[in-house]
């Protein structure tokens, strides 16, 4: 019986704990801005009908970019205009124009980025509210499993003693 309690104990300490990290992880008292240049970065066969999108974007998903030039990869000296593309700075994606001369091309992009981030000295919150939550619900998972077992054990074990002969006859009233 003590083992029990100390287990709900520590099931109720641990969903606690989850609800602080939780509202501390959210808490805008954590958040900074993470900035960086990226250059040359290759887009390879560019064409006007998928967009591309930055390298930057697969590390922080909620990067802002702020571009600075576009050139074409074999000739560096060939800046492409900007009338032949369209850049979105919310995605950091860049698509030609139709009948741009550059489609199939692959060109080197120069930019810079800026993401929000919550961190702790250095400890990226976000990653750990993340795994923190993933454990949590984990946690609770594996504790309904278990549960579940447990009841059965307990129903079979109620139950076993009815099924002999005084269990049925005492059960009964006789």
């Amino acid at each position: 019986m003590n083992s029990i309690v100390l287990v709900m104990g520590v099931i109720i300490l641990i969903l606690m704990s989850a609800l602080i990290v939780g509202s501390l992880v959210n808490s805008s008292a954590f958040q900074t801005t993470l900035s960086g240049t990226e250059t040359n970065e290759t887009l390879s066969a560019l064409n006007a009908t998928v967009a591309q999108t930055f390298d930057v974007i697969g590390t922080y998903p909620n990067a802002v970019c702020s571009l600075t030039s576009v050139v074409n990869a074999t000739n560096a000296s060939n800046v492409v205009p900007a009338t032949n593309y369209t850049f979105t700075a919310d995605g950091c994606t860049l698509i030609l124009v139709a009948l741009s001369p550059y489609i199939g091309e692959d060109v080197n992009t120069t930019y810079s980025y800026t993401s929000a981030q919550n961190s702790i000295g250095g400890i990226n919150t976000t990653w750990v509210g993340i795994q923190f939550g993933l454990f949590v619900t984990a946690l609770l998972g594996f504790l309904a499993v278990i549960g579940v077992i447990i009841a059965i054990v307990w129903l079979i074990s109620y139950i076993k003693p009815l099924f002999s002969k005084d269990g049925l006859e005492s059960f009964a009233g006789n």
